[in-house]
């Protein structure tokens, strides 16, 4: 009985499901169709996303655990980079064509310069023990063209004077203004067409490998030099040059002028180990007319007829303690017209040899250097020579060093300590250096 039962009530509830699915209308198969494709497109999304947040995930993970920054430090970062590219991309549509590949730059000396004479001489003291504050100032700048083929240069400097080895000037004159000079002003090219060849004309850098005692480092010759440095061959790269330069011009008078050669080597021996070595000849035209003054050459007041100067550069450099050690040897012979004034007779021979370590570049940075100069009165032309050496008829040592406080701050010293190789019977009354002389000095320099 309750068996029979069961059976009749699954049957009426069996029959009541099925009869709304058999009222149901017959669905048309093309919009089935359209409703699985929809189906699966948004499968289809629900998975990239899934696995976009995976990623995510993954890499938020990653930067967790390589102890990255936060979120809001990266947001930052990121904000700041927009911000520089947005400033510069509008700094650069703001400026005039004329300033791209212009660069400027300088340097500013502040000194400390004592003069003390006749040390160690019994000599009476004919000058007085100078005690100076000096400072130099030098602002440039260089714009290029042609793919930097062409660079054309300016450089305006301080001094006292027209004086060719000294762009120093000293605290005086009641507050007054001071003078500026053009030190630089010069075109160079170097057509890529032929690599390692230049051509510059104007009031240039220095182009001779003399050391700073033959040639002050002040001194900017004017004329036309070509240049042109060979391509390596193996661990040797040779060069070549030759300038013509003016010394004076004179609508009355002779010109003078100086014509010369040089050649040399740079050659890595060996990994640390650079050797450099380079010969010049040096043919002074009419010197003897160019007004320039002696400071050495035969007399404080007269010069030697005619210079044509021969010299030799040496220098090797090599690391130790992890720095560089440089050792420099140089020569000059003066093959001019021979001095027949007695006690100045055959002093056409200059000497140089230094020693230097280290080297300033960056914040901590030092170097000491010590030299020993021989320069006889008719070796080189005295004008030139180096003015805190003395310039000719000097012998001598001298010692430097330097300290990098910054990347282009230095603190640094010097002490000059020569005498004259010869004496001279005859004073010209203005020439300091006659006698023996000690020069102290002391400099802060900021390069920019």
């Amino acid at each position: 009985m309750r068996t029979g039962t069961k059976i009749g009530s699954a049957a009426f509830l069996l029959a009541c499901m099925a009869a709304p699915l058999w009222a149901q209308p017959k669905e048309d198969p093309g919009d089935l169709k359209t409703t699985v494709e929809a189906l699966k497109q948004r499968l289809r999304e629900q998975d990239r996303r899934i696995r976009e947040q995976d990623t995510r995930l993954a890499e938020l993970e990653g930067s967790r655990k390589a102890g990255a920054v936060s979120q809001d430090a990266q947001r930052e970062a990121i904000r700041k980079v927009l911000a520089e590219m947005k400033t510069d991309a509008s700094t650069r549509s703001n400026l005039p064509g004329w300033l791209d590949n212009l660069k400027f730059g300088g340097d500013f000396r502040l000194r400390y310069q004592g003069d003390c004479f006749n040390w160690g001489s019994t000599a009476s003291a004919q000058k007085k023990t100078r005690n100076r504050a000096r400072y130099r100032l030098r602002v440039g700048a260089t714009k290029t063209w042609l793919d930097k083929q062409l660079e054309v240069g300016f450089r305006l400097a301080s001094g006292e004077s027209e004086d060719p080895t000294s762009t120093n000037q000293s605290f005086t004159g009641n507050y007054s203004d001071k003078p500026v000079w053009i030190d630089l002003a010069y075109a160079r090219y170097s057509p890529k067409a032929v690599k390692g060849l230049s051509i510059t004309g104007g009031k240039m850098k220095n182009p001779w490998h003399m050391n700073e005692i033959f040639m002050d480092s002040d001194v900017n010759p004017e004329g036309f030099w070509t240049e042109y440095q060979a391509p390596e061959f193996g661990p040797v790269q040779p060069f070549v040059g030759a300038g013509y330069f003016v010394l004076r011009e004179s609508s009355s008078d002779f010109d003078t002028t100086m014509y010369g050669v040089q050649g040399g080597l740079k050659w890595d021996i060996a990994k640390d180990v650079q050797y450099a070595a380079a010969g010049y000849w040096q043919d002074y035209d009419h010197y003897d007319t160019s007004g320039a003054s002696a400071r050495g050459n035969d007399s404080p007041l007269t010069h030697v007829p005619a210079f044509g100067v021969i010299g030799l550069a040496n220098s090797l450099e090599v690391k130790a303690f992890g720095r560089p050690l440089s050792f420099f040897f140089d020569w000059a012979h003066n093959c001019g017209e021979a001095d027949s004034t007695a006690d100045y007779a055959d002093a056409n021979n200059a000497y140089y040899a230094g020693v230097k370590f280290g080297k300033n570049k960056k914040k901590g940075d030092w170097s000491a250097k010590y030299c020993y100069a021989y320069v006889e009165a008719n070796s080189l032309p005295g004008n030139f020579v180096d003015s805190d050496f003395g310039h000719a008829n000097r012998k001598g040592h001298v010692l430097k060093g330097e300290y990098n406080l910054l990347d282009d701050l230095t603190v640094g010293a010097a002490l000059f300590l020569t005498e004259p190789i010869f004496s001279p019977t005859t004073t010209s009354g203005s020439s300091a250096y006659e006698d023996r002389t000690v020069t102290a000095q002391v400099d802060l320099v900021w390069k920019f």
